[in-house]
């Protein structure tokens, strides 16, 4: 049961597969659905967010854009009052501005310009170019010396634009402001008298800033035209420049560019994204400033909510596939159960498949199947009957039922074996009579064979110690000529080692030969030399007779060099007369022996011959004495059959009676069985 339950549980189950295969694709679909959702989401989520950006910056910049515009034009208005122009064309260098026609005319109209914004405008002034002097709405008048081209606001002069300047730090109040100013024209040449201006504050302009809030933590800054901060959350960066923070270096380049862009920027150690926007021409610009993390937070959040609304859909999904396999397949196994107990012989099976579908329909055919086999039950007891009468030998039987379908096979190869095995049992019955009676004729003529056998085995051994003895004799002579072949070749060896050593000896003598002839060659020299010592001896006593009584005792000396040199070339004669005797002795020793030298070849080849013959008697003995062999084991094979043949005979003669019995055993076992008339 284990061994079964552990097969089923490795098996594949149709509910798993039914979840694997539509459950695989359904989850597929609902991911594919999944990620083009949370793209969607994700394009407008970000582009929401961007837009809200770009329109919160727009919005402020346009604020910020209105509210210096308009202290732009008010210096423009300003600039063009003829009560101002007068001023300025009466004053000279080293004039009094104060003292000027129409300077309270003036000074009254300055002070009405500050009295109508007291909470942005710090003071009206004007400034002349020829005097370098400036006057304020407020009283203030600059002392002698006052330099006018060291004021932030004289670029209007050298551009004869208007300008807003950089901010900065008002010394009398502590307050951040910035002046805007503009030049004043002379109206017939056109040349610059000086210029008007208003110091505005931007405690108004950072407050606006600071009630701009982007989501929960999200801000807007404010940068002056070169870089500095007029507005930032954390209040020690204000005034500072945008290059000595922490600003990321692309944010950094965009403010710097003058250029309307959105940015991907780091502020603080925190990723931001935001929009750089300019206020119209006034140089000063805006960022939105929002955390990336809120940037991305609605399509987080909706990513979660996809998410879990997908997995709560993908597991819904796998649950229902489950159920609804399981509700399929329980037919099915019930359907398999039954089949198992069909295959294991039960046919008291029964089925409770309630399905109005294909599984119901296979369950009606599965029922009518058993049914089926249950008739099929009566067929196979009588079947069983019937080989249970045989098996007791009636071959005498009977069929009642009528086998229908493939059944009909059944009885009819009962019938037929029935017929077969009649027509087996006589013919056996006629074959055990004829076979007693072969056995007895084979019993007889085994037993004479067995006779005759046996005087053949005798004649057998007569000849076999016979080619035993011719067998010895061969064997002998083989010996023999084995022998004879071992001396003639020992012999051959010895007359071949005593070759070798004529050889070696007629070697010597021809080393000495040469030797010899070298050492005439010497003789010669050495005779030569005494010629040559003879020849100087002579020299020297005829040069000693000239030297008269000096060369005496030289002329002895010469003398006897002459006789020594004699001498020599007499021995030297001699000894070459008694080599020469030498060579011609040796001479005729190299002839003996090479004459012995060619009777050794003659003998060693006769010896080699010999050995031939004595080889090729002593392989002839052996052929004789392996055909002797086989011959002889010929023999034995012969007297071992012959004495096989009677052996057999005998067990033939055995055989046929015992063979003889069982026929008379067999043809009363087939008279058990009760045969047709």
């Amino acid at each position: 049961m284990k061994k079964q339950k552990q097969g089923a549980s490795a098996k594949k189950r149709i509910a798993d597969e039914i979840l694997y295969q539509i459950g695989g694709s359904v989850i597929f679909v609902f991911l594919l659905i999944a990620a083009a959702a949370v793209s969607m989401v994700g394009w407008l989520s970000i582009s929401s967010k961007k837009t809200e950006l770009v329109q919160e910056s727009n919005a402020a910049a346009n604020q910020l854009t209105g509210f210096l515009q308009q202290y732009i034009k008010n210096v423009e208005q300003l600039a063009v009052n003829p009560e101002v122009k007068q001023v300025m064309s009466q004053t000279k260098a080293g004039d009094d501005i104060r003292q000027a026609e129409k300077m309270d005319t003036v000074m009254q109209n300055l002070v009405g310009i500050a009295n109508t914004d007291t909470e942005n405008v710090m003071a009206a002034w004007i400034s002349d170019l020829d005097a370098s002097a400036l006057t304020q709405s407020d009283g203030f008048t600059s002392e002698e010396g006052w330099d006018i081209t060291g004021r932030g606001w004289y670029g209007c002069i050298e551009t004869k634009l208007p300008i807003l300047t950089e901010p900065y730090i008002d010394s009398s109040t502590g307050k951040l402001i910035l002046s805007a100013a503009a030049p004043v024209l002379d109206d017939a040449s056109g040349t610059v008298l000086g210029a008007v201006g208003m110091d505005i504050a931007l405690d108004h302009m950072t407050a606006v800033m600071s009630e701009y809030k982007i989501g929960r933590n999200g801000t807007m800054l404010l940068f002056s035209k070169n870089g500095t901060i007029l507005y930032h959350p954390q209040k020690d960066l204000i005034q500072k420049n945008i290059k000595d923070t922490d600003l990321s270096q692309n944010a950094v380049d965009a403010i710097m560019s003058n250029s309307n862009v959105f940015l991907k920027f780091k502020s603080g150690g925190i990723s931001s994204r935001g929009f750089l926007q300019h206020a119209g021409d006034t140089g000063y610009m805006v960022l939105s400033d929002l955390p990336v993390s809120e940037y991305y937070a609605i399509l987080a959040a909706m990513i979660a909510a996809l998410v879990i609304l997908f997995a709560a859909g993908i597991i819904l999904v796998a649950v229902r596939i489950r159920k609804s396999a399981a509700s399929l397949t329980k037919p099915i196994l019930e359907l398999n159960q039954t089949a198992q107990q069909l295959a294991a012989g039960d046919l008291d099976v029964k089925l409770q498949i309630t399905s109005e579908n294909e599984i119901g329909e296979l369950g009606e055919s599965f029922q009518k199947t058993v049914s089926r086999l249950k008739n099929y039950i009566v067929y196979i007891d009588e079947t069983a009957d019937v080989l249970s009468q045989i098996a007791d030998g009636n071959l005498h039987i009977e069929l009642k039922n009528d086998y229908a379908g493939e059944f009909q096979k059944i009885k009819t190869a009962l019938l037929n074996i029935s017929a077969s095995m009649n027509q087996v049992m006589a013919g056996i019955n006629e074959s055990s009579q004829s076979v007693s009676i072969g056995a007895t004729e084979l019993s007889t003529a085994s037993q004479v064979l067995a006779e005759s056998a046996q005087e053949q085995a005798e004649s057998v051994d007569q000849l076999t110690d016979t080619t035993n003895a011719v067998a010895g004799q061969v064997e002998n002579s083989l010996r023999k000529a084995e022998a004879s072949a071992e001396a003639t070749a020992q012999a051959a060896v010895m007359i071949g080692q005593n070759q070798e050593k004529m050889k070696r000896m007629m070697d010597a003598m021809n080393k000495i030969h040469e030797t010899s002839q070298q050492v005439v060659g010497i003789i010669q020299t050495i005779e030569d030399i005494a010629a040559q010592t003879n020849l100087l001896s002579l020299n020297a006593s005829i040069e000693a007779a000239r030297a008269g009584e000096a060369g005496k005792g030289f002329a002895v000396v010469a003398d006897e060099i002459g006789k020594l040199a004699l001498e020599s070339s007499q021995a030297a004669n001699t000894t070459k007369e008694l080599i020469e005797i030498s060579m011609e002795e040796i001479n005729k020793g190299n002839a003996i022996a090479a004459g012995a030298m060619d009777s050794l070849k003659e003998s060693v080849t006769a010896v080699g011959h010999v050995n031939e013959m004595i080889q090729e008697t002593a392989e002839e003995a052996a052929v004789q004495a392996e055909n002797m062999k086989q011959l002889h084991t010929g023999i034995k094979k012969i007297s071992h059959g012959i004495q096989d043949n009677s052996a057999a005979s005998q067990e033939t003669s055995a055989t046929s009676q015992e063979l003889s019995s069982q026929a008379e055993l067999l043809n009363k076992m087939v008279q058990k069985f009760k045969l047709r008339a």
